[in-house]
């Protein structure tokens, strides 16, 4: 079994500039909104964490 020749860099990138762009779906928006928030959650909570129970003493 054979396989294909790969597409060069500009086959590539004209083919690309064809696809049209897809908006996005509510569900993957709500997930894109519920990753970021509980990423920002998650960091504050290292900070207090952190702050809490490893002062730094200046």
């Amino acid at each position: 079994m054979e396989h294909p020749a790969k597409p060069s860099d500009a086959e590539m990138a004209s083919e690309l500039a064809r696809v049209k762009a897809e908006p996005l779906l509510p569900a993957e928006k709500w997930l894109i909104g519920g990753s970021v928030s509980l990423g920002i959650l998650l960091l504050l909570l290292l900070l207090w964490v952190s702050r809490v129970y490893f002062p730094v003493e200046v």
